[in-house]
C-alpha cells in the first residue's frame, strides 16, 4: 500500500513537473507555425521570444487599426469586460537562410490562442506607418 501509495505520488510529481508553462507552449507553437513557412525548415534558426498577455481588448484595438487601414468597418469599442485573456502575443526574431545560403534577419508577431492555434498579425510599427493621418 505504502509502495503504491509512493509510486503514484512521484507519478503526479513527474508529470506535473513536465508541463509547459504559458510562454513555453507559445514559444513552440510559434517555432512550428514559423518553421513551417521558412525556406525550409531546417534553414530556420529561432533568435528571439517576447511575450505578453493579449486580451479581446487588444484584438478589438487591432481589428479596429486594420479596419482603418482597409477603410471597412470597425469593430465594436472594447469594455471592460474585454480585458479577458484570450491568448499570448508573441513578438519573434528569427534567421532563415535561403538555399543558396543567404541570410535573412526577419520578425514577427504572433498570437497563440489558449488552444494553441497560432494566427499571424501585422506588426505594430508597419501598422500604426499604415494607419491614416
Amino acid at each position: 500500500m505504502f509502495r503504491s501509495l509512493l509510486a503514484a505520488t512521484a507519478t503526479l510529481l513527474l508529470l506535473s513537473g513536465c508541463q509547459k508553462s504559458t510562454q513555453q507552449q507559445a514559444e513552440a507553437a510559434v517555432q512550428d507555425f514559423v518553421s513551417n513557412r521558412a525556406s525550409d525548415p531546417k534553414n530556420y534558426f529561432p533568435d528571439r521570444f517576447r511575450f505578453r498577455p493579449y486580451t479581446r481588448r487588444d484584438s478589438l484595438l487591432y481589428l479596429a487599426d486594420m479596419a482603418r487601414i482597409t477603410g471597412t468597418a470597425a469593430p465594436p469599442a472594447p469594455t471592460a469586460a474585454d480585458s479577458v485573456r484570450i491568448g499570448t502575443l508573441v513578438r519573434h526574431t528569427y534567421r532563415d537562410e535561403t538555399r543558396d545560403g543567404v541570410g535573412i534577419k526577419d520578425s514577427g508577431e504572433y498570437v497563440v490562442r489558449l488552444n494553441g492555434e497560432v494566427r499571424e498579425l501585422m506588426a505594430e510599427r508597419v501598422r500604426k506607418s499604415r494607419l491614416p493621418k
